[in-house]
């Protein structure tokens, strides 16, 4: 009968023994595997961080490469310095004008705008004549039924003394008019006052190229 015992409490021991070393294997399979997933995830970030880098480098490339074009054809350009927060017109190496940098429009373009990699744009389109027409919706918000004439939703100037059109949202002029509503303002803009706005515009063309730093 011991003999017996002594068996069964040797076989309850390896039985304990072994559950013990699974336990314990499977803890240090847990851990291994939390710490491969926290390596994992270092180089997924080290990756992103280089891919960023690479498009930052490859971005500085271009834009460099744009303004030697540009220089070299002697035509003038436009640098918004976002980090110097200036605005500079230049002709080759000459600053031709220099004013602070203003952005506006709907909060969140205003902060992609701050956000997005450098890049170039190229003038679409300009116009001496910044003409807005009411839309429809403005004077139901009004409580007003809007009217049929369409001479009388004509607001004059209503962003400045001209426009130049870059694409992506983005335009560049002066300052809006009180009769346009924030609500109506469906692009980002750099507003410059209108002695620059004037000089700007008297400069670029369609075509020209604007660095955006």
């Amino acid at each position: 009968m011991k003999r017996l015992l002594g068996i069964v409490a040797t076989i309850v021991m390896a039985l304990a023994f072994a559950r013990l070393v699974d336990a314990v294997g499977k803890r240090e399979l847990v851990r291994t595997v939390a710490e491969l997933s926290g390596e994992l995830a270092a180089v997924e970030r080290q990756h992103q961080e280089l891919s960023k880098e690479a498009e930052r480098l490859e971005a500085d490339h271009q834009l460099l490469e744009h303004r030697l074009r540009i220089i070299s054809r002697r035509e003038p350009y436009l640098v918004i310095q976002r980090g110097l927060g200036r605005v500079r017109l230049e002709l080759q190496d000459k600053v031709l004008l220099e004013v602070p940098l203003r952005v506006r429009g709907p909060l969140a373009d205003v902060d992609a705008f701050w956000e997005m990699s450098k890049r170039t744009y190229q003038v679409l389109a300009k116009r001496s004549e910044t003409v807005w027409f009411r839309p429809d919706w403005l004077y139901r918000l009004e409580g007003v039924e809007p009217p049929l004439d369409s001479a009388s939703r004509v607001v004059s100037n209503a962003f400045g003394p001209g426009i130049l059109f870059l694409g992506g949202g983005l335009a560049i002029h002066g300052r809006v008019s009180e009769d346009v509503p924030v609500e109506a303002l469906d692009h980002t803009y750099i507003e410059l006052d209108s002695a620059a706005l004037r000089s700007v515009l008297s400069m670029l063309q369609p075509g020209s190229l604007v660095f955006i730093q």
